[in-house]
């Protein structure tokens, strides 16, 4: 069968060759991209940090997290800067979460609101 130590998905990928060509090409053009993201300058090593971090906690994939704050740290992160950051997150996700009550309960305040 295929090579051992790749994933299961990508061993029975390789039963359907043309399936298997295109994530090889998916995978090479996604790593590249990756690339490209991490290592340009515009944002400097510390907020590019922060940043990834913060997507990684809106994942909620611990693994991620992981690795995203070990990079974050060792980039000179400080506890409170992750803090925030973290706080950042929650803050965020709580105001997804809450958001469609307060459009439902809006929206049904401009329904009685309406006449006829």
């Amino acid at each position: 069968m295929a090579a051992a130590g790749l994933p299961v998905s990508t061993q029975l990928m390789q039963l359907a060759p043309g399936i298997g060509e295109h994530h090889a090409t998916f995978s090479k053009s996604y790593q590249e991209f990756f690339g490209s993201v991490f290592d340009h300058d515009a944002l400097d090593p510390k907020t590019r940090a922060a940043v990834a971090l913060c997507a990684a906690l809106m994942q909620d994939r611990e693994d991620t997290v992981r690795s995203f704050l070990a990079a974050a740290k060792q980039l000179g992160l400080k506890n409170e800067e992750i803090g925030q950051v973290a706080g950042i997150v929650e803050a965020m996700k709580l105001d997804a979460l809450q958001r469609p009550a307060v459009q439902a309960v809006a929206a049904a305040a401009k329904k009685s609101n309406t006449c006829c």
